[in-house]
């Protein structure tokens, strides 16, 4: 019988109906250990998971909480046949990763899939950059990385999520954004290409979709071995707006100021030298300067769990 670990996001509120759940689906299928998450501890959960040889971590959250959960598990330059494969049961607001992977909660084809090893195997990214506080730090990631809209939208909404509930903060944060693009002064540099000036949006992706469904980068891949690099130059929002259904469609959006390119490494910094927010899988995690580098065949993932 497999060992799993599954891995429960407590900022739900409904966490302890899902644990419940989670045992009576599963407890018979596995080895089964059940944990229900406290702000940032479920990077450590999944680590302790991993050294104590379970077989498979099951991620119940959204992008953060499988974010902080890949930190736990991924190991560079560690074989990847000894650490546990990861699936997904979406169970957040976003959840960006599991529709790009098409993740989903038909418990006996997630059963299936972990007993017969049918995963896949991605690419894992790292980022390097600045904390708030100056510190350095860095992060893995699977799904997507980027500064402009992404950050814009996330820190309108936690103000406006003091005032209101936090569904329509996001939406009214969002507008606000789109209203209001930010202008950020970027230079970004690849093993390709130089490109600077005025933009509105760089985003590093190894997944297609951020922002709760935007498929912001159509030709990502998990096992290409290649981050995919999606920058907009400063776009007016009626412009934006023309193309946003192509946007959520997850379709190549074919406008002079959107550009498309893949590489294996990029750095971004400001060219004024100042601290710009950095978003990585829904959470604000630091600043500029920002490294990011693809770790490719780095994470064994279950797909087509729906």
């Amino acid at each position: 019988m497999k060992k799993v670990t599954a891995i429960i996001c407590g900022k739900n509120p409904n966490a302890e109906q899902m644990k419940e759940e989670i045992v009576r689906n599963f407890g018979s299928a596995f080895d089964l250990t059940c944990y229900i998450t406290q702000k940032g501890t479920a990077s450590a959960i999944a680590a302790q998971a991993a050294d104590n040889g379970v077989d498979a971590i099951l991620a119940v959250g959204g992008d953060g909480t499988i974010n902080e959960i890949v930190n736990g598990i991924v190991r560079e330059f560690v074989d990847i046949s000894i650490l546990p494969s990861l699936a997904l049961i979406p169970f957040g607001t976003g959840n960006d990763l599991a529709r790009t992977i098409n993740a989903g909660s038909n418990y006996a084809k997630i059963i299936e899939k972990i007993n017969n090893d049918d995963y896949i195997i991605s690419d894992v990214a790292s980022a390097a950059y600045k904390t708030h506080s100056g510190d350095d730090n860095s992060r893995y990631f699977v799904n997507i990385c980027d500064i402009g809209l992404g950050p814009s939208v996330i820190s309108k909404a936690e103000r406006l999520a003091k005032k209101m509930p936090g569904s329509l903060a996001y939406t009214l944060g969002a507008v606000a954004t789109m209203l209001f693009p930010p202008k950020i002064n970027i230079r970004l540099t690849t093993n390709d290409f130089t490109v600077e000036g005025p933009m509105s949006e760089i985003c590093v992706a190894n997944g297609k979709y951020f922002g709760g469904g935007y498929g912001i980068s159509p030709y990502s891949e998990f096992n290409d071995g290649l981050l995919d690099i999606v920058y907009i130059k400063k776009l007016s929002f009626w412009k934006f707006l023309a193309q946003l259904h192509k946007v959520r469609l997850c379709k190549f959006v074919y406008a002079d100021k959107i550009f498309y390119r893949k590489t294996t490494i990029c750095r971004i910094e400001s060219i004024d030298k100042k601290q710009i927010d950095i978003e990585i899988d829904g959470e604000l995690v630091g600043t500029t300067p920002l490294e990011i580098k693809i770790l490719s065949s780095s994470l064994k993932i279950f797909v087509d769990t729906k």
